[in-house]
């Protein structure tokens, strides 16, 4: 379009627009004794009109641009055969703008394209990303029915549960899959090492700590496993002898719903960002779950490990019970005796002694022995508080319900895949506050679920 033809389509808008204006000031003087209430909706309306109808304009100059010689199909790199003009709805937050846009048709795979969608990163529907994220964004945050009623009472953005819900867990599959990629490119022989990207505040903490959990949700299957990480730079604290907790960075959450290889890619990347290579140490806290042993050995070979303090507890409640009989009184003081022992690293003199008893459940006694004599080297609490590190892993536990389990977990839902991975996804951006950086990341046009 030549400079002739723009300042044409220049006066054309502010033609438009001075009308729309004069008629809002009108209106304005005409409804000047009016409560602000009305004057608000008036002024909303009006303006997402005058937007709608500038970016119409504008657009619509566009017709007949997209056609040129040469282009290949997108799906199967085959000739394409223009068809002419298709309009089509593009919908803004703001309101619906029909859009004339120039179409092709692949002869061989009958694939079709428009350019000026690819251009304007809109969707199948026709939603523009920034609707897609304002649909997305309640859908992350609340279940599907209440976050369609948010929207629509505080933006003016009617949409069924069934909507928010295709879009969010369309909209999230996208980044996922995009994290997964950039974590295998990472992992290649002779890829360069990720770059690192510590939080403000966080280059003085010296550890990196990987805390490791899985979650059950349902499904209309029955009960899947959803594996979560938390992730986070760690230092003692400011006076390690007067007790005071580590200190800790921002966390980050991995939430993967797919399967263990490639929720220990995610992991894996995720942790270079904070400088696992580079730190100090780095510290995997796990429940005690035989695959979080292996993800740990596998990626972080050299990380310390240990077993999650409160699972320790628990089973050291389970020994007493075994030992003394389900509901003697002296197990709560057994148990807190043996606790404190644990954390001082009197490991190695428990198991002597717990060997030497006389249980009154002597199979359940030996199966929780046996537990604490194979975990032994994940018991090392002594060294790690020594080093003012974390010993427990809640808040990962903690990540089970706010990230998890508030997305997925209410009463009554019972999904199917792939749906809980987008949206679960799109859950860990936020709750790590890096939705901005994954969001504007999303390859445009974003494929949604429907």
């Amino acid at each position: 379009m030549g400079q002739d033809s723009n300042a044409g389509l220049v006066e054309q808008v502010l033609a438009a627009l001075s009308e729309e204006v004069r008629g809002l000031a009108t209106w304005l003087v005409e409804h000047r004794a009016g409560d602000l209430r009305e004057v608000e909706g008036e002024l909303t309306r009006r303006g997402h009109r005058l937007l709608v109808g500038l970016l119409g304009t504008v657009l619509g100059a566009r017709a007949g641009e997209g056609v040129r010689q040469g282009v290949r199909c997108r799906s199967c790199a085959g000739e394409v055969a223009w068809q002419g003009g298709r309009p089509k709805a593009l919908h803004l937050p703001v309101g619906d703008v029909p859009l004339a846009r120039d179409y092709a048709r692949c002869a061989a795979c009958r694939a079709g394209w428009a350019p000026l969608d690819e251009q304007l990163g809109v969707d199948q529907s026709g939603r523009s990303p920034r609707l897609v994220e304002a649909l997305a964004l309640p859908g992350t945050e609340l279940p599907f029915r209440p976050a369609a009623e948010r929207l629509g009472r505080l933006r003016g953005l009617w949409a069924g549960a069934s909507q928010i819900e295709a879009v969010t867990e369309g909209a999230g599959r996208a980044p996922a899959d995009q994290q997964d990629a950039t974590a295998r490119a990472a992992l290649a022989p002779t890829a360069a090492p990720v770059p690192v990207a510590p939080e403000r505040g966080e280059a003085e903490l010296p550890w990196v700590v990987v805390l490791l959990d899985g979650v059950f949700v349902p499904h209309r299957d029955g009960h899947h496993e959803v594996k979560v990480a938390a992730l986070t730079r760690a230092g003692p604290a400011r006076d390690p002898a007067a007790g005071r907790q580590p200190r800790l960075g921002r966390w980050r959450y991995v939430v993967e719903a797919a399967g263990l290889e490639r929720f220990g890619r995610l992991v894996w990347h995720e942790a270079q960002r904070p400088g696992a290579d580079g730190a100090a140490r780095v510290l995997v806290i796990a429940d005690g779950a035989a695959w979080t042993w292996e993800l740990a050995d596998f990626y972080f070979p050299r990380a310390m490990r240990l077993l999650d303090y409160w699972h320790a507890t628990q089973h050291l409640r389970a020994l007493g019970a075994a030992r003394f009989g389900q509901g003697d009184r002296r197990i709560p003081a057994w148990v807190g005796k043996a606790r404190a022992r644990l954390a001082r690293g009197e490991l190695a003199a428990l198991l002597a002694g717990w060997a030497r008893a006389d249980p009154a459940h002597a199979a359940l006694f030996a199966e929780e022995l046996a537990y604490f004599r194979h975990l032994a080297p994940k018991l090392a609490y002594d060294t790690a508080r020594a080093s003012g590190m974390p010993i427990g892993s809640g808040a990962v536990e903690s990540a089970n319900r706010h990230v998890v389990g508030v997305p997925v977990k209410q009463a009554g839902m019972r999904r199917t895949e792939p749906g809980p991975r987008g949206v679960l996804a799109l859950r860990a951006l936020l709750r790590s506050g890096t939705w901005d950086a994954g969001w504007d990341l999303h390859p445009l046009p974003v494929t949604l679920a429907a």
